[in-house]
């Protein structure tokens, strides 16, 4: 009879994840008693053919494994989420205290009890830390910081020289040593020359990292480091934490690094954020259409500008060129053909040329969205020259110093926000709770002038 009631089961039409008749009904569909329909649902259970949950009754298939079962997020978890996840963005600064707890309950829409409670839960953790009643701050490392020493590392060539490329690159400087000097670090540049797969010092002197003992972590950037996984590989045994200005597109950091314990990669420039906020920044202004320019959309950083801004919402005229990747390689060409002083002025006329065929047949638009503020210059060069009538509402990418000497409202990444991530990184080291095994994108903002 057990034989009968099993075939019965496997002949009858089912598919994986179905539910079984329950034994009640199967005694009174087949006319077996409940110890024989029993027995038959535990010898399929032993087969592998179904499984059984608890009060629910049987199933066809293989049980799912408890990782693919969400459970629902507690208002405690989801706000821990949602704290964390704007920490490492960039919105709270971690050398200041929280905002007050009306200004949190406001900003998550959390009642003051769930609020208290995560609060409290963190500061028992040893997260946070509280002064008096209602303030909470971000607790970072004991170390004696006056006696720390961090090392900064960047590219720079065989004989340790090094010149910043870009205004953003000086800021981001500007901003290490100036965070590292209020917080009494001692800095130690360190350069990383490419060719040789060597460290160097300023002196040209080829070092170890073993060399520095006193050394309690690292700011490294690897911005125009062509190969940057090889000064990864050379970083990846040393045994103190690690913070990396990530100036790649983000698929091409391996989870090899990202799962590496006290190495933090943090992003502010790539990815289609920027291009995503600036784009609800013209949709609260008013705008629902804009013409986008690139003479660089062989970069994946223009292509997620672009895609970034699309995702908002904004319809968007494309006006790009795919043969360049960055200014960088109009500088390249200036330098191959002609003399060196006036490598920067061949260069931008390289530029002005391109983007002017671009603009030629573009459709009238409300905005013009360049892809940095270089080409926002170059687009009012050319309007100087009357090739351009009516120029629209401009905005670019960069917050640079030229946006604010041309009144060009201009999206900031925010590099104040990442340095203060990294240091915080160094500072806590490897009992971060905000640790990740992702790339830690900061938020920016658009900056009107």
């Amino acid at each position: 009879m057990k034989e009968f009631v099993i075939q019965a089961l496997l002949s009858s039409t089912h598919s994986n994840g179905n539910k079984l008749p329950s034994v009640r009904t199967l005694m009174s569909s087949l006319k077996a008693s409940s110890g024989t329909v029993q027995n038959a649902l535990h010898e399929l259970i032993r087969q592998g053919l179904i499984y059984s949950i608890r009060n629910k009754g049987c199933f066809w298939g293989r049980p799912p494994k408890l990782s693919s079962i969400s459970l629902p997020e507690t208002p405690v978890q989801k706000l821990e989420s949602e704290i964390f996840s704007d920490f490492r963005a960039g919105m709270f600064p971690p050398d200041k205290e929280l905002p007050s707890l009306k200004e949190l309950r406001t900003r998550y829409h959390v009642s003051l009890a769930i609020l208290k409670k995560f609060l409290l839960k963190e500061q028992e953790k040893g997260t946070l830390g509280r002064i008096g009643k209602g303030r909470f701050f971000f607790v970072k490392s004991k170390m004696q910081v006056k006696e720390s020493e961090i090392l900064f590392i960047t590219r720079s060539t065989p004989w340790g020289e090094f010149s910043p490329a870009s205004e953003r690159e000086m800021d981001f400087i500007r901003l290490v040593y100036r965070t590292g000097a209020s917080k009494h670090f001692k800095l130690r540049l360190l350069g990383y020359d490419e060719l040789s797969e060597r460290f160097v010092d300023r002196s040209g002197n080829v070092r170890r990292l073993s060399e520095y003992s006193r050394v309690t972590g690292a700011i490294v950037s690897t911005l125009l480091v062509q190969k940057p996984l090889g000064l990864l590989n050379a970083l990846s045994k040393v045994p103190f934490p690690i913070s990396v200005w990530w100036e790649h597109p983000k698929t091409s950091l391996s989870n090899v690094f990202l799962k590496q314990r006290g190495h933090a990669f943090f992003n502010s420039t790539f990815g289609e954020v920027p291009g995503e906020i600036t784009g609800k920044f013209l949709l609260s202004k008013g705008f629902h259409k804009a013409t986008f320019i690139s003479p660089y959309h062989a970069s994946s950083w223009s292509i997620d500008r672009l895609n970034g801004i699309k995702k908002s919402g904004i319809k968007i005229e494309e006006l790009v060129d795919s043969k360049y990747a960055s200014p960088w390689d109009f500088r390249e060409l200036a330098r191959k053909n002609g003399p060196k002083y006036t490598v920067e002025l061949r260069a931008r006329k390289l530029e002005e040329s391109i983007v002017e065929k671009l603009i030629r047949n573009a459709i009238k638009a409300d905005v013009w969205i360049a892809v940095n503020d270089e080409v926002a210059g170059i687009l009012l060069e050319i309007a100087e020259k009357k090739v351009i009538k009516d120029l629209p509402y401009m905005l670019g990418f960069d917050n640079s110093a030229e946006s604010y000497l041309l009144r060009l409202d201009s999206f900031d990444f925010n590099t104040e926000a990442l340095v203060l991530q990294m240091f915080y990184h160094l500072e806590v080291g490897k009992r971060e709770a905000f640790s990740t095994n992702k790339i830690r994108n900061i938020s920016g903002n658009v900056v009107e002038k």
